[in-house]
């Protein structure tokens, strides 16, 4: 939000939107004219392979910058975003961007920071996307999930944002069933559970953090 606080701060014209379950902010192809902030909610960025398949890149927390991550347009957008929750994203124009980072050093700072972000969240994909079995894919998945989304429940921590299997899948490179059959394993072995709302718990983050270093 350092960057979001900058450009307000300059003066540059900032753009808001709401947007609702499953609505789309941009998708892959369309012109790269924007930055965006995602200022409320969570959502989901994703790339389309083999037809209808998605592989998600990273479920996106409130306070993160998403887009191409350059201060220019360069052609157009090599992913997709979709509002996973009702979401509020802040949007500047690229154009008027590139005018002010000429102006003013301090806003050129706080987008490294932005960009920052942007390469920790790859380099997140590329670990968990790098361990060869399905059981591993989907407890780094999980894992990553529960530091980002987590909130402490009795030793517990339960993942505030809604997960379907589908949506584990396609984070995970694996099929609908092939996850729902890991889910089940993971409860029978104390280390999920459903929550309220079908939220999922993790009963015992060590131990499933635990999978993906013994594999």
């Amino acid at each position: 939000m350092f960057a979001l606080s900058r450009l307000k701060e300059a003066g540059v014209r900032l753009s808001e939107r709401r947007f609702e379950v499953g609505e789309a902010i941009y998708t892959r192809g369309d012109p790269d004219r924007h930055l965006y902030f995602l200022t409320e909610g969570a959502l989901k960025l994703y790339k389309d392979y083999g037809g209808h398949k998605e592989a998600i890149v990273t479920l996106l927390e409130e306070g993160n910058v998403f887009g191409e991550p350059a201060p220019l347009v360069r052609g157009t957008h090599r992913d997709s975003a979709e509002a996973a929750v009702r979401s509020r994203v802040a949007s500047v124009g690229k154009a008027a961007l590139e005018h002010h980072l000429r102006r003013d050093p301090r806003l050129t700072l706080a987008l490294l920071f932005a960009y920052a972000q942007w390469v920790q969240r790859r380099e997140r994909t590329i670990v968990r996307l790098a361990h060869r079995d399905n059981r591993s894919r989907l407890a780094s998945s999980l894992s990553e999930l529960a530091d980002r989304f987590g909130e402490q429940r009795e030793g517990a921590v339960a993942i505030e944002v809604p997960l379907t299997h589908r949506t584990l899948a396609d984070m995970a490179a694996s099929s609908r069933v092939g996850v729902s059959k890991e889910m089940g394993r993971f409860r029978r072995e104390g280390l999920i559970e459903r929550g309220a709302k079908g939220r999922i718990v993790v009963l015992d983050k060590q131990r499933l953090a635990g999978i993906t270093r013994s594999r």
